[in-house]
């Protein structure tokens, strides 16, 4: 499975907080699938905390049966989601700038169900589960489209995965 199905389009990017390229990052943000459905006003007032990291080929962002508590989004380069890494690696699938990864493990909170390496140097947007809540206090319905956003993608990822399924179980 290829990423980059998490990001709609690119737009020429213009506001105060940028990337060392000068990409604007909540026109970034805005392609996102998940945040998609919200103005750049609403994203930047309820994003505007939110950390960047930047992460090293070979690293770790999260792995498989530790706790969620962060959607993580991919700004840029590329991240390997493996099944097993320590036992019997088996890779998943891989993912670039605009995908999401932990949002099922934040929503469904459950241990995280596999391990998110990067494959090629990243900068990732950290959406954590206490940056999540206080959007539920502060606005109900944006809270509730955000997790309809995200209910979206994992539905869209599921009907992708079945796919493979049917497939590889037809030539069975």
């Amino acid at each position: 499975m290829a990423g980059n199905q998490g990001r709609k389009g690119s737009n020429a990017m213009d506001d105060k907080k940028t990337d060392n390229g000068g990409v604007e990052l909540f026109s970034f943000l805005k392609n996102v699938t998940i945040f998609s459905s919200f103005s750049l006003d609403v994203l930047r007032n309820l994003l505007g905390d939110c950390p960047r990291i930047n992460k090293k080929a070979g690293e770790l962002i999260v792995e498989e049966g530790t706790p969620a508590s962060e959607i993580f989004i991919i700004i840029s380069g590329r991240v390997s989601i493996i099944l097993d890494l320590t036992t019997d690696p088996f890779e998943l699938a891989e993912f670039g700038p605009g995908d999401c990864i932990g949002e099922a493990s934040v929503i469904g909170v459950q241990n995280h169900s596999a391990s998110a390496r990067v494959k090629e140097d990243a900068e990732l947007f950290v959406l954590s589960r206490s940056i999540l809540m206080s959007i539920y206090e502060k606005d109900k319905d944006v809270f509730s489209m955000l997790i309809l956003n995200i209910a979206r993608e994992l539905a869209r990822r599921l009907y992708k995965t079945d796919q493979v399924l049917l497939h590889y179980g037809k030539k069975r």
